[in-house]
């Protein structure tokens, strides 16, 4: 006979009472949680947008599934790891021993000797630009000139002594200096991304030109707009006899060109456009062919905000940190190549991703070597050419 006492009614009555004041407890909570949220919601609804959004219905992407020149293709994915040493190689450039250059999200800029058998050699540090090094060319006196987001345009002698070349332009600065080419009169071309400063998704979801395209010239060491209102402007060009110069519009999925020479010069009109992806860095073959590195393809998002104003108000909205993944470009490495009429000739692919955010594709000595931005696969790449 068990010693444990029975209950009385009055007992057991009074051990369901806290059950039930537990699911009020509980519903009490759920009430007051949808309460707080729907004041938020309230409250983020009449909050005003930092932007004014402008609708815009963007071409349809092209199909990687379909024949032709965007057919998807795995031309990309054997490429060969050159360098490690800088985790983002933004541009690559070659001096006249064939030296590779590169630079790194962190101001560094490394030296990339090949050995007689063409294989890559260790990575060398060659100079520091305590900003963020992206475009970059050798000019006739072997100075590399850099386009430095954060410093403007530079020049880096062989010794490494660094010199502002320009930071200004008609008494305002120069917000966010990518990238360049140089004439064979040493003029520089190059980009002002945005007068935002920096890289910000309020940009693309506002959907209005802050880029432009500067001049540098040597002689005068002035520099001079020669385009206003591109979108995002980006990877820069010239065309083999100089009478054009490319910029690219990363927002718009397409090309600009501006006229140097003949009866159109100082005026543009698009070279390639409905690209399928975001065009970056562009550079120029023996052929005069053009290289265009797209660092991501098209994000089905960011499209349809461009043609309702209120999602992209609302996007606009929220904390940067919360967006960023929302533009993290797509594991699908692509680069494209253009005739000098811009003509797609074809396009290289890595589906998998393993190789992807890609910003250059540049040819030389037989191979095609595919530079990144923060964001995508780490290091430098190359891709044997095949004839």
């Amino acid at each position: 006979m068990s010693n444990t006492p029975v209950p009385s009614a009055k007992a057991a009555q009074g051990v369901k009472r806290p059950k039930r004041s537990l699911r009020r407890n509980i519903l009490g909570w759920g009430l007051s949680l949808l309460a707080v949220l729907l004041l938020g919601v309230i409250v983020f609804s009449f909050m005003p947008s930092p932007i004014e959004p402008v609708k815009w219905s963007a071409p349809k992407a092209p199909s990687f599934q379909e024949s032709g020149p965007w057919q998807q293709n795995n031309k990309l994915s054997s490429a060969q790891l050159v360098t490690d040493a800088p985790q983002s190689p933004e541009f690559i450039t070659f001096d006249k021993e064939g030296q590779l250059y590169t630079g790194d999200s962190d101001g560094k800029i490394y030296k990339v000797p090949f050995g007689a058998d063409g294989n890559p050699q260790k990575a060398q540090l060659f100079a520091d630009t305590k900003g963020t090094p992206n475009g970059l060319k050798f000019d006739a006196n072997g100075n590399l000139i850099v386009a430095d987001i954060k410093k403007g345009l530079l020049s880096i002698t062989p010794s490494g002594s660094i010199e502002v070349l320009a930071n200004q332009v008609d008494g305002k600065p120069i917000y966010l200096a990518n990238e360049l080419d140089i004439a064979k009169d040493g003029s520089i071309y190059f980009s002002d991304t945005s007068n935002y400063g920096r890289v910000t998704f309020k940009e693309i979801a506002e959907n209005k030109p802050h880029g432009r395209l500067l001049k540098y010239d040597p002689t005068t060491k002035q520099t001079t707009v020669l385009l206003e209102g591109l979108y995002f402007a980006n990877g820069i060009a010239l065309s083999a006899d100089e009478d054009f110069v490319l910029i690219a519009e990363s927002y718009h999925y397409q090309l600009t060109r501006y006229w140097l020479k003949g009866s159109k010069k100082g005026t543009s009109d698009i070279f390639a456009d409905n690209l399928a992806g975001f065009p970056d860095n562009i550079t120029r073959d023996e052929q005069g062919h053009f290289w265009v590195g797209i660092f991501t393809t098209r994000i089905p998002f960011v499209d349809q905000m461009h043609s309702n104003p209120w999602l992209a108000n609302s996007m606009a909205k929220l904390p940067e940190s919360l967006l960023s993944g929302a533009s993290a470009p797509v594991k699908h490495g692509l680069a494209v190549e253009l005739s000098p009429q811009g003509e797609l000739i074809g396009s290289w692919h890595d589906p998998e991703g393993t190789l992807y955010g890609v910003t250059t594709a540049i040819k030389h000595n037989g191979y095609l070597y595919i530079g990144t931005a923060p964001g995508g696969s780490l290091g430098l790449h190359r891709v044997l050419l095949t004839k």
